[in-house]
Order: C-alpha cells, then structure tokens, then sequence
C-alpha cells in the first residue's frame, strides 16, 4: 500500500510540475499549444490550464510586446485551427487575427527524397498581403490540444514566401 501512495504522489508531482512549468511567453499553470522561437523574439500561444481560454503573445526577454486572447470576447471566436494531410505528412495551423493583421501559426510534414522535412513558422499578412513568413528556430509543432479545444475552419493554401 506504501508503495502505491508512493508511486501516485509521484505521479501528481511530475503532472503538476509540467502545468507549472512556463515554456517560451506562456505563464505558469498555462498549457503551450505552440511555442515557436525566432531570431529575435518568442511566440507562443497558451491556454489556460484551468479554462479553453488562449492567449497568443510575442516578445522578447519576457516581455510581452503582443497579446491576443478569446477572454472577455463575448463568445466570438479568435482563434481557428485547420490541417489537410500530404502525401507522406500534412499541415496543421492555427488562425487568428489583429485589426488589418491575420496570422497564421503552422507546422507541417513534406515528404522528400531523404525523408520528411519539418518545418514550423508564422505567417502574416496586412490586409490581403503576405508581409512575413517567420521560420521557427527551434523544433515548433502545434501541440495535441488544438486539434480539440480550438474551432475548426476549412484549410485553404496561404501559399510559400
């Protein structure tokens, strides 16, 4: 029986420390559904462990210089996930947008010749321009928890940079 008690309060402390853990912008007891580090700054979008609530923020060296949320936004929805398979991989990504700003948070697989590529990234556009196509640095993907706690939209191409 000790051994038990043991083992689940092992298992409720490792759970605990990795709610409690901040990864890129996202707060302690925040879930990262995208944590995608660029040369000069770090985007994440969090959700929060205790609601569906997600908030995107950008910045660098823990300050915030962009923050979007679906809290307080009288039920309308921010954030839209979307993803259509490949040959040999897919793409997922995440849409949100900011006055004249979408963005666009994505990950996808290619297969190649040498085996599948990874890539991650944001893109965004300015009305119905592309103006940025920002390639993660680190190994981003979008995390199991979009694909159930964010509203689906259909996928439509944003097209290469």
């Amino acid at each position: 029986m000790r051994r038990l008690n043991i083992i689940a309060a092992l298992i409720i402390n490792f759970t605990v420390a990795i709610i409690a853990h901040a990864e890129g912008m996202c707060k302690s007891g925040e879930l990262t559904i995208f944590n995608c580090e660029l040369s000069k700054s770090i985007s994440s979008l969090c959700q929060s462990a205790n609601s569906e609530i997600l908030t995107y923020r950008s910045g660098i060296d823990g300050r915030v210089n962009l923050e979007i949320s679906d809290h307080n936004n009288n039920n309308v929805a921010v954030f839209y996930f979307s993803n259509t398979p490949y040959a040999g991989g897919g793409e997922s990504r995440i849409r949100f947008a900011n006055r004249e700003y979408t963005y666009y948070l994505y990950d996808k697989t290619v297969k190649t010749d040498g085996g599948p590529t990874f890539s991650a990234g944001i893109v965004i556009y300015k009305r119905r321009n592309r103006i940025f196509n920002l390639v993660c640095n680190n190994d981003a993907s979008i995390r199991e928890g979009a694909y159930q706690s964010i509203g689906r939209e259909n996928y439509h191409s944003i097209g290469e940079k």
